[in-house]
């Protein structure tokens, strides 16, 4: 399973064969075959693993300080974390057509989960009478957006050339949704 993610990030899915997989991962191509029968079902199962799945920290709503632009970069700085280029350049391998509709319930997983935390986030803080907000949910798409889209467009950067990027990203951003958001309460 490693190494069919791995061959995923280098060629995507359409380009990796068992027997890449079988040659990474020091095993015979048979192997694959007795114990997945596809290239697919291989594929399936290494994504029902789910240890690639970046998800929002269960701590993260401790860190919250119910303040925007500090709960903001909280909530970017995990997502930055999580989601790396090596995790795009995964997600981008899955998006062949020939497997698309069976992967992307996995991949839809990451923006379901930070979308509903960034709105669940926003009307806590309209509940707590420090922002309103007339669409907590359009709100959110918006910014996690602006984040899938940086992470995007950053795939294919070193790692520590992304976490630099991403900072000065996350400082930026942060501002400009902050007084966004607070121009809404005027």
């Amino acid at each position: 399973m490693a190494a069919t993610k791995k061959l995923i990030v280098e060629k995507g899915y359409s380009d990796m064969t068992t027997k890449d997989i079988a040659k990474e991962a020091n095993v015979n191509e048979a192997t694959l075959f007795r114990q997945f029968g596809s290239k697919k079902e291989l594929l399936l199962a290494t994504l029902r693993e789910a240890d690639w799945i970046p998800s929002v920290s269960s701590d993260i709503s401790d860190q919250f300080q119910w303040d925007l632009a500090k709960d903001l970069r909280v909530i970017m700085a995990d997502y930055f974390e999580q989601v790396t280029p090596e995790i795009v350049r995964f997600s981008l391998g899955l998006r062949a057509q020939d497997i698309y509709q069976e992967t992307m319930p996995y991949v839809d997983k990451i923006p379901t989960a930070f979308v509903q935390l960034l709105e669940d986030y926003l009307r806590a803080m309209e509940e707590r009478e420090k922002l309103q907000i007339s669409d907590a949910k359009a709100s959110a798409e918006v910014i996690f957006s602006s984040m899938i889209g940086f992470a995007f467009l950053h795939a294919y950067s070193n790692k520590k050339q992304y976490q630099i990027e991403a900072e000065h990203f996350i400082s930026q951003a942060v501002s400009q949704f902050v007084e966004g958001l607070n121009e809404q309460n005027v």
